[in-house]
C-alpha cells in the first residue's frame, strides 16, 4: 500500500506530465537569453558569480519548472537578445525588455510586468508626497535618462505656478545619486521602481517610495512567432499568478505587489 505522501508525489508528477508545454521544452532543457545586469530583475549577486539572481530569474524557472523543465540562461549583450531568438540560440528573451508594437511585428511576447517611474526620497522624510514637494530643493538624477525631462517638465510647471524650482543635480550612474541622498546632499531622485526596489534591498530602512507615476512601462518575455507557444508561455505565466506564487516573488525582491497585475494580451 502506497503511503499518503508517495500518493501525493505521484499525483504531483502526473500533474506536471499532463502540462501541455511548447516543444523547445521537450527536451527538459529552455534556453533563455538575457543582459543579466538589471537588478533587481536579473543580475549577478557578487563579483565572479556564475549564477544569476533576480526576480525575473525565479519567475522563469518557475516557468520552466511549470513545463516539468529548467531553465538555462544565456548572458549577452541587450541590443542582441532577440537576434538570439532568431538563430536559435535561445528560446525565450527575458531580460527586462518592453513589450513594443515594432517587437511584435517579429516577434510573439506576453506583458507580465508594469513598472512605473516614482519619486524615491529619504526614510526620514515625513513630508515629501508628491513631486510638487520638491520645489525649492536638490534633486540627484542619472544624467542620459528621460528622468531629466520629467525634473525639467517639474521647474516648468514651478515657473509657471510661481514657486522655486529644484535645482538639478546629475550624476553618471544610479549608485552615485543614490549616495546622494544617503549624504544627505540631495532631497531625492526619479528613478524607475525596480530601481527603487534593489536600492531600498541593499539599504533597509534609508530610503522610500514617496510617489509613483501613473504612466508605466510594461516588460514582456519574448520567443520565435507561435501562436500556440504565446499560448503556452501565456498560460504558464497566468498558472504563476493564480496560485499566488508570482506575489511571493514580489515580495521577496521588495517589487511592488501589484506589478504584474497587468493584462497579458
Amino acid at each position: 500500500m502506497f503511503s499518503g505522501s508517495l500518493v501525493a508525489l505521484v499525483a504531483a508528477g502526473q500533474a506536471q506530465a499532463d502540462v501541455a508545454k511548447p516543444d523547445f521544452a521537450s527536451s527538459g532543457t529552455v534556453k533563455v537569453c538575457t543582459a543579466g545586469d538589471f537588478p533587481p530583475m536579473q543580475y549577478y549577486k557578487n563579483p565572479g558569480d556564475t549564477d544569476l539572481v533576480g526576480f525575473e530569474i525565479d519567475v522563469v524557472d518557475a516557468i520552466a519548472k511549470h513545463w516539468g523543465a529548467k531553465a538555462e540562461f544565456v548572458v549577452g549583450d541587450f541590443k542582441g537578445l532577440l537576434p538570439s531568438l532568431d538563430s536559435g540560440r535561445c528560446d525565450l528573451v527575458a531580460s527586462g525588455i518592453m513589450i513594443t508594437p515594432a517587437r511584435l511585428e517579429k516577434y510573439d511576447g506576453v506583458p507580465y510586468f508594469g513598472s512605473h517611474v516614482v519619486l524615491l526620497v529619504p526614510k526620514t522624510d515625513e513630508t515629501s508626497e508628491t513631486p510638487e514637494d520638491m520645489s525649492g530643493k536638490v534633486m540627484a538624477i542619472e544624467a542620459g535618462t528621460t528622468y531629466e525631462k520629467t525634473m525639467a517638465d517639474l521647474n516648468a510647471k514651478f515657473a509657471k505656478d510661481g514657486k522655486p524650482e529644484a535645482t538639478i543635480q546629475t550624476y553618471p550612474s544610479a549608485s552615485g545619486v543614490i549616495e546622494q541622498i544617503i549624504v544627505g546632499r540631495a532631497a531625492g531622485t526619479i528613478t524607475q521602481d525596480t530601481t527603487a526596489a534593489f536600492r531600498m534591498l541593499q539599504m533597509p530602512d534609508r530610503l522610500k517610495i514617496a510617489y509613483t507615476y501613473d504612466e508605466s512601462e510594461t516588460y514582456g518575455i519574448y520567443m520565435r512567432k507561435s501562436a500556440g507557444d504565446r499560448k503556452l508561455v501565456k498560460d504558464a505565466i497566468e498558472a504563476l499568478q493564480a496560485s499566488g506564487e508570482m506575489k511571493t516573488l514580489l515580495v521577496k525582491w521588495g517589487l511592488p505587489e501589484t506589478s504584474t497585475d497587468v493584462a497579458h494580451d
